[in-house]
């Protein structure tokens, strides 16, 4: 699919800066899921999904059903919305709605959510904590959305977070299929089906300063280079013993900047933001290098990234993936690099003229055994 709009405008005037609307941002938009395909999925045990429920009769007017779901006739015909986690790591047809948005960073990219919604479904208005794009599917929903402002947020049910009160909308334009709505983290939005309708949502992570810090705490613990201790600046005897310095003050936080400046953090931070949200599948059997060319040459072989694994280049001889560092020599960039940028499924010939040398099979046999990649045969 290829998103029509003008992408260095967006990235200028748009980009976490306020809300937009790409009319036809995919012309002749076909939807890579049905509602049943959902619904199914929605069933299984390890599926993250729920349902939410605009209901008159309760005290706070909302109820959320998590899943795994055995049916929906309860529900009812009108006023509820199915929502799907991480669809794109269970379906490989969702998960090519990621590449158009590949003009942004790979390691920002979170997941695809999709939702479900019968007629006057929806969630009720409320924030984000990252930026989305939500594109219209099959039927149509009409949307509100506020530029960032200050908002009161609540709970009206377990899981389900709404704010209070009355926002500004700088867009409240109906939407239908092919339509791109873009929210970035903090504006206030609220989404209604208008008739039976799928929504699908490309989210990216915005993790907060703490989020980060605790991240990089955890692994800088198994950084020797990073075990060194604070030593206090220089200390007069006129000092007070209970009295924080602010010469003790300045020497923390430096000892501190020492180490985020340091080239040590950039593996750290590498190795944190090529983490996938959930454990890559392994192969059963580990591949070696000798068998890559073999497997590169099957007829019909393809290969393609697994749903939500990252690789990711910090120099010409650091890549990242899996949360793992992966140490490419000058004639295994090539191989590199086209792993890098591999997304949905690609034929095997391409890679196979790239991988000649011993050191590019012993690339790709780690990233398949590291669940980053996968080998499969077309038989259809």
């Amino acid at each position: 699919m290829k998103l029509v709009f003008d992408k260095d405008d967006f990235l200028t005037n748009y980009w976490q800066k306020k809300p937009c609307l790409i009319r036809q941002g995919f012309a002749d938009f076909s939807d890579p899921v049905s509602p049943e395909i959902l619904a199914g999925l929605a069933m299984e045990e390890g599926a993250d999904s729920r349902v939410i429920e605009s209901k008159a009769d309760t005290e706070s007017g909302w109820l959320v059903t998590h899943g795994p779901f055995e049916d929906y006739e309860k529900f009812g015909e009108t006023d509820w919305t199915l929502l799907v986690q991480s669809v794109n790591e269970w379906l490989p047809d969702v998960g090519e709605l990621i590449t158009p948005f590949r003009f942004l960073p790979d390691w920002r990219i979170d997941d695809v959510m999709v939702s479900f919604s019968c007629e006057n479904g929806g969630v009720g208005p409320h924030l984000d904590q990252y930026d989305v794009f939500i594109i219209q599917g099959a039927g149509s929903r009409h949307w509100r959305v506020g530029e960032k402002q200050a908002m009161q947020e609540y709970q009206p049910a377990e899981d389900l977070c709404q704010i209070k009160g009355e926002f500004n909308a700088v867009i409240n334009e109906h939407l239908t299929a092919g339509d791109v709505l873009y929210i970035p983290a903090g504006c206030p939005h609220d989404g209604i089906s208008l008739e039976p309708s799928l929504n699908y949502s490309v989210g990216f992570r915005a993790p907060s300063k703490a989020e980060l810090l605790l991240q990089l705490g955890d692994i800088a613990m198994q950084q020797k280079s990073l075990q060194e201790r604070y030593q206090d600046p220089a200390l007069s005897s006129e000092d007070v013993s209970w009295v924080i310095e602010k010469t003790q003050l300045s020497a923390l936080k430096q000892f501190l900047k020492d180490a985020l400046e340091s080239d040590e953090t950039d593996a750290l931070l590498a190795k944190i933001i090529s983490q996938s949200k959930r454990p890559l599948p392994e192969p059963e059997l580990p591949t070696i290098a000798e068998q890559i060319p073999t497997l590169l040459a099957q007829q019909n072989a393809f290969i393609e990234k697994t749903s939500g694994a990252r690789f990711l280049k910090l120099s010409d001889t650091q890549f990242y993936g899996n949360g793992e560092a992966f140490h490419v020599i000058q004639e295994a960039l090539p191989t590199a690099e086209w792993l890098a940028q591999l997304q949905g499924s690609e034929a095997t010939e391409e890679l196979a003229k790239l991988a000649k040398s011993v050191a590019g099979c012993e690339l790709i046999a780690e990233t398949i055994n590291q669940g980053i990649i996968y080998l499969y045969i077309d038989e259809s």
